[in-house]
């Protein structure tokens, strides 16, 4: 067993048998049941993550930069491609007068007559939570063996009590703005977060061995029957499949998609994927055909990666937009994924190739329609003229004003969506997509925009910000809605390694290296647009990973290091086009609502990665005599400005007990003059310490 797969056992007591072909993580009691030798263990644990950025995630409603900012907003015109200030006593469109020279009546927002401008302070606090995470976590595992046959199961629940320290966003208390927010899935923007439910359109509960809610998850990560006769080894049920064991990077891991509900990727680093990975319904045959060659063959029914529910700590996904998830209306949950790996060990070298025919379990996302149909507010000039001219020329029902159009658009009218353009660039930038083309296909791609006289502005910055300010201001803020689908898609892989021999004991005695490669033919991404054709282009990925046991004093076990880089051509860790990078943020009125992001009136947008995303990690494992402690740390680093730092410490009292304290360092802007050229700084809000108590059993 090797110091990776050591160390997910010590940590989180986790079968391996889907991953490494071990039944179980020795220890535990047995006994006799039905003619066959059962084995178990569990664990008990508390995990907690105090946050000590003050700050809570700035895709959450209570981390909105904008929030308490005032903004001045002015709506352009439409007759000059929305490029001039809106003059409601000049020219103007047909109808589109009868609400523009009404008086202001009860309730109407004290704006210009002469210029429909305002200043906008988005109503929604500015909170930040003390705690990230806070979860009590219980599992049991066990073997059934009958000979050659074994039913091998672990059975997982986490609860987490909320409240303590989360600061957690309530919709119900915005339900009375504007008919409050009507669109999204069941535990998505309705009452309070959901910190475990996971639900796609159309099923409440889209995988089989798992039922969550807000605050709890109980599922079987492995549930499965395992049959060995001589040189093969198959399995049946519910498992993961780990073909890469990488700290951060996946080059090889290409079976199952990740859950990252609970922890995000900020759980010890050391550990890798090994709670995070998705186990799924399956079949997987190993087979060792001679002594030096292995096939490992798996059939499973595709599970994409499960995101953090929006407005939890960890959660990427801007609020002010909602998802809709396709997995069960397209049919996903009767998709399947195959793949084989050959490897050969020949001495001092190692060879493996790899192919995985897959649904890419990041899915690609673009605009979808809202399906939401209210109007604009009266409670605004520009609205009730809006619904006027949707009546007046577009023939909508009398008292339903846009409400029939919006319908068909990307958008809702809706509490604490987006309030201003400089609200609109800020996100683009952070969440790496293009955003003067994210507008232009908003209208583009959705007639029915262009009906309420939306124009592509192209990339005119003035007209980008009289556009969306006028919609804003009439829809009193605006909420964008998204959808994810699944596309298939062929991974191939090549890897070799060789083990160097050197002056013994020397730092690169027996030093392990390995170098893989894949490549993936016309995968498709989310474009940086959200355009209805997704973005298709051939991925590559090189990584590099280096490894050794070095025995630093005769006091003291030998200490675990690895050096691993990792080069992208097209897209990012987290699988976003490298095109969505460099942004600046977009500002008129001299404010930053990133202090991190430089004010330019006329700024490049999204430069991109010329030469794709590079990553470097860095890591150590130093156990102290008698295994009671053991130092770690781990970095990833970005180039381009990102690093994120785990340095943690572990302690065994007794043989049962294991405490774990680590901490996150993640700097977004380490260097460089932009946070958007790096891939940390969607998560820069994380620095916390986490804390883990744990008795197993």
């Amino acid at each position: 067993m090797n110091w990776r797969i050591r160390g997910a056992v010590v940590g989180t007591i986790t079968v391996l048998a889907a991953g490494s072909g071990n039944a179980l993580a020795g220890g535990g009691a047995g006994f006799q049941f039905l003619g066959g030798d059962v084995s178990y263990n569990g664990l008990l644990r508390l995990e907690t993550a105090i946050n000590t950025t003050g700050k809570a995630a700035y895709a959450n409603q209570y981390g909105d930069e904008a929030n308490g900012v005032a903004i001045p907003r002015s709506a352009g015109n439409p007759l000059t491609n929305w490029s001039t200030p809106l003059d409601p006593t000049g020219p103007l469109p047909l109808g589109f007068a009868l609400g523009a020279v009404l008086p202001p009546t009860a309730g109407v927002s004290n704006q210009s007559l002469t210029t429909a401008s305002d200043v906008i302070t988005r109503y929604v606090p500015k909170e930040d939570p003390d705690i990230n995470y806070h979860v009590l976590r219980a599992e049991l595992q066990g073997t059934i063996a009958w000979g050659n046959i074994s039913l091998i199961t672990r059975i997982r629940a986490l609860y987490d009590p909320g409240a303590l320290g989360y600061r957690d966003f309530d919709y119900d208390a915005y339900k009375d703005i504007n008919g409050g927010i009507t669109g999204g899935l069941p535990n998505q923007f309705h009452h309070k977060p959901s910190y475990f439910g996971y639900q796609v359109n159309g099923d409440k509960h889209p995988l089989l061995f798992e039922r969550s809610g807000s605050n709890y998850q109980v599922d079987l990560p492995a549930f499965f029957l395992q049959y060995q006769i001589g040189s093969l080894t198959a399995r049946l049920g519910n498992q993961t499949v780990a073909w890469g064991q990488l700290l951060f990077f996946r080059t090889f891991d290409t079976a199952n998609g990740l859950d990252v509900r609970r922890h995000l990727i900020l759980n010890r680093a050391v550990e890798e994927y090994a709670d995070v990975r998705e186990s799924a319904p399956g079949l997987r045959l190993t087979y060792q055909a001679t002594d030096q060659i292995v096939v490992d063959v798996f059939a499973q029914q595709f599970i994409p990666t499960i995101l953090n529910n929006v407005n939890t700590p960890y959660n990427i996904v801007p609020s002010q937009f909602t998802i809709e998830d396709r997995y069960f209306t397209e049919g996903g949950e009767h998709h399947f994924n195959t793949g084989i790996k050959i490897k050969g060990d020949y001495g001092k070298f190692d060879v493996e190739a790899m192919y995985t025919h897959r649904y890419n379990p990041l899915g690609a996302i673009r605009w979808a329609q809202s399906g939401v149909n209210k109007p604009l507010p009266n409670s605004n000039v520009l609205g009730l003229a809006f619904n006027n001219y949707c009546q007046a020329v577009l023939g909508t029902p009398i008292g339903s004003g846009c409400g029939p159009i919006l319908a068909k658009t990307p958008f809702e009218v809706a509490p604490a969506g987006v309030f201003s353009a400089e609200e609109w660039f800020n996100y683009a930038g952070y969440i790496k997509l293009d955003s003067y083309d994210g507008l232009n296909k908003a209208v583009d791609d959705f007639p029915a925009a262009q009906q309420l006289l939306a124009q592509d502005i192209g990339h005119d910055p003035r007209a980008a910000n009289g556009e969306l300010n006028a919609f804003f201001i009439a829809g009193e803020g605006l909420r964008g809605h998204i959808e994810r689908t699944y596309h298939q898609e062929d991974v191939f892989g090549i890897s070799g390694g060789y083990v160097l021999d050197a002056e013994p004991g020397s730092i690169l005695d027996q030093l392990i290296t390995h170098v893989d490669v894949t490549y993936t033919p016309n995968r498709t991404f989310t474009a940086v647009d959200l355009r209805k054709e997704f973005d298709k282009r051939d991925e590559i990925q090189v990584g590099l990973v280096s490894e050794k046991y070095q025995r630093f004093s005769s006091d003291f076990p030998a200490t675990y290091l690895v050096f691993q880089y990792l080069w992208q051509k097209n897209s990012d860790l987290l699988g976003l086009l490298n095109d969505g990078y460099g942004s600046e943020n977009l500002s008129f009125n001299g404010i930053k609502l990133d202090k991190h992001v430089p004010t330019n009136t006329n700024p490049k947008i999204n430069p991109g990665r010329e030469f794709g995303s590079n990553y470097v990690v860095f890591a150590f494992v130093q156990p102290f005599p008698a295994y009671i402690y053991e130092v770690s740390a781990a970095a990833l680093i970005d180039p381009y400005g990102g690093v994120l730092v785990q340095p943690g410490i572990q302690w065994k009292p007794q043989g049962n007990i294991t405490v774990n304290a680590f901490y996150n360092y993640v700097n977004g802007h380490a260097w460089g003059n932009n946070a958007n050229d790096n891939t940390v700084h969607l998560i820069d809000f994380a620095n916390e310490v986490g804390l883990r108590l744990g008795y197993q059993f």
